[in-house]
Parts: structure tokens; sequence; C-alpha cells
């Protein structure tokens, strides 16, 4: 399957209540998920395939695509991603770039060519285009970065200060219905460099922003095989929800927004053999 670029969105991130395992606790809606935490040993969390050379489980950091109803044990915690499908986006650029070391010395000679040996890290950046909307929150945010965002709604007038940090963007490159077929999805945490607005005489006006991913809060690309499509779909956005024990009270204290590079950094993982 080669898909086409309308087959995919771009949406912005935001995360919810933790969802904390234990006792009769289960995954309360399908849709994509942060790992807080995962139990050292029988994880409600799935695990590897073996048959996959090189493959590794999923642990603090990482993220998937969790199913309603997926037991939850103790020692397992997930952060809800909510998705929002951007009204102003139009393009999504991005290229990857890694670094050759020269590790050349005079045994080299002979052979009349260098010797290079990868580099450790890979560097990966892009342009997001799109058109100004006053309605897009998510644009403000971008703009917040940049100058201070005043808000007046006709009863308040609020001042927002210039406030710099990561964006969280899911990225569709295909988007299905059809068990059997493959979804390609993006999650890529981004730090921006640079945006532009502009203000043309006649026509839509552009904006457009340069990034760079962030590495520490846990990017990724993501190859999911629908089967036994849920009721709640991949693309639509999910409630945030917190985790219940069978009282009905929450069992850990809301978490709004929680900084999803504090998973990732978190030494609380099992490993899934």
């Amino acid at each position: 399957m080669r898909p086409t670029g309308k087959e995919g969105f771009l949406y912005g991130v935001k995360f919810g209540q933790i969802i904390a395992g234990g006792l009769y606790a289960k995954v309360p809606t399908s849709g994509w998920y942060k790992i807080k935490r995962r139990a050292a040993e029988n994880s409600g969390i799935p695990g590897k395939d073996p048959a996959i050379e090189r493959g590794e489980a999923l642990g603090a950091g990482g993220f998937y695509f969790a199913r309603k109803g997926q037991p939850l044990v103790a020692g397992d915690a997930l952060i809800p991603m909510t998705l929002h499908k951007l009204s102003f986006t139009t393009d999504v650029s991005a290229a990857a770039q890694g670094q050759a070391i020269d590790v050349s010395t005079q045994i080299d000679v002979e052979t009349g060519a260098r010797a290079y040996v990868p580099s450790a890290f890979k560097e990966r950046s892009g342009s997001i285009n799109g058109q100004v909307d006053t309605d897009s929150k998510e644009q403000r945010e971008l703009v917040n970065e940049f100058n201070a965002v005043i808000v007046d709604d006709g009863a308040y007038l609020t001042r927002l200060p210039s406030k710099t940090g990561v964006h969280h963007f899911m990225l569709s490159r295909r988007e299905t219905r059809t068990e059997g077929e493959v979804e390609i999805w993006e999650y890529f945490p981004i730090i921006v460099e640079s945006f532009q607005m502009d203000k043309p005489i006649d026509g839509v006006c552009p904006f457009n922003f340069n990034y760079k991913v962030d590495g520490q809060s846990g990017p990724g690309m993501y190859y999911r095989m629908v089967k036994d499509e849920p009721q709640d779909q991949a693309g639509e956005p999910q409630e945030p929800a917190g985790a219940v024990d069978p009282e009905g009270e929450p069992e850990e204290d809301p978490v709004e927004n929680p900084d999803p590079a504090d998973p990732g950094n978190e030494p609380e993982q099992g490993d899934d053999e």
C-alpha cells in the first residue's frame, strides 16, 4: 500500500490524567497512551514479538494504541493522549540527518579512502506550513513562543506572557479502518525554532514554522495493523480519564498535562523478556 498525502493528518496532543493499574483496572477508552510506568512482572501492556530480531518491549516513555478493556496490573500506569486535528495545517515536511565521524589514520592511506564510523546521534527537523487561523488554540500556543498573547473575550482581558516549551504532535501518514490493513502514525515532540506569519495584499495569510524533534520526549514511528477495530477510532480524540478503584474513587491525584519527558526518564519499568 502506497499512501497519498490526503490519507493522513496532523494532530495536536494533550495529556490527560494518569491511569494507574491495579485490581479491576482497565483501559477506559481505545486510543493513544504514553507509558508512565510498566510493571516488572505480568504487565498488562503487550510484550514484544519474539519473532522480531532486535525487538524490545515498550517501557516508560513509550507510546502505543491501547484497546478499551485492556487490563492494567499494579505497577502499570498510562497517560491518555488526546488528539485534536489541527485546522490550520496544509503541508508537513520532515528530514533526518546523521553524521559520519572521520577516524582515518595513516594506515588508511594505502586504501585510498577515508574511514568513517556513524555518530550516535541523528538530528530530525522540518517545517509545518499552513494558514493563519483565528480559532486555532494550537496556533496561539506557537505564536506565544515569541510574543505575549492577549485574549479579549468581551468579558475578560487576559495576558499570556511569552512561554517556551515542547509542543507535542501526532502525524498520521495513513489512517484506515479496514481490518488487516496497516496504519502509519508518527509521534513527534518538537522545539519551535522560528515561525513566519505573512500578510499578503491578496490571497491567504500563510503561517509557517520550523522545528527540531526533541529526542528525550520519546518520538517514534508506529505501524499499526487494524484488527477488530473498536468503536473508538484511532483518529478520533478520546477523553482523558483517571483510574478508579472498585469503589469509584481515584487511585491517584489527577495530573494535568504531565511533562512527557518525565515518564521517559523514570527507572521504574520492568523488562519484558
